[in-house]
């Protein structure tokens, strides 16, 4: 089961670059025993070699991930960033993209890791989902949403 927790919500989050992101959010995920010490530096080496940003609008968003030997507990973490940082571009890594929204993905069963992506992809496609979650002011009400729109079943 995915575990989307208030502590793991960043609102109006100040990070001055992509790593910075991963890291804070990494962190929380730690913290909280959800995956190892290592899992930030682990999701920065796989994003170097594999980017994860997505030029959706209003505005672009990135879902950096690392391998399952890294995660205790799957989860997701969120950023919401008060100001855009770069990510190169899922599709055309030679494209950077301003990225508002960082959703850091924690998952040790494959099967659980399809479910999100689809479910996350939803969000991804939805102009009017992103603003909301982007115009949340409470981590409480993000992860309740987040947890409403991931976790529905089919």
């Amino acid at each position: 089961m995915l575990v989307i927790d208030p502590s793991f919500m960043l609102l109006n989050h100040e990070a001055s670059d992509a790593e910075a992101v991963i890291h804070a959010l990494s962190e929380r995920l730690f913290e909280y025993g959800a995956v190892k010490e290592s899992y930030g530096e682990e999701t920065i080496a796989r994003e170097r070699k594999h980017p994860t940003g997505l030029p959706t609008k209003p505005f672009a968003i990135a879902f950096p991930h690392a391998e399952a030997e890294g995660v205790e507990q799957s989860s997701l973490a969120v950023a919401t960033l008060s100001s855009p940082v770069r990510f190169l571009n899922m599709g055309d890594p030679d494209e950077a993209l301003d990225v508002e929204i960082v959703f850091l993905l924690a998952n040790n069963a494959p099967e659980e890791q399809v479910q999100a992506l689809r479910q996350l992809a939803l969000i991804f496609s939805d102009t009017g989902k992103l603003l909301h979650l982007h115009n949340l002011d409470s981590k409480k009400l993000a992860a309740e949403w987040l947890r409403q729109e991931l976790l529905q079943t089919e």
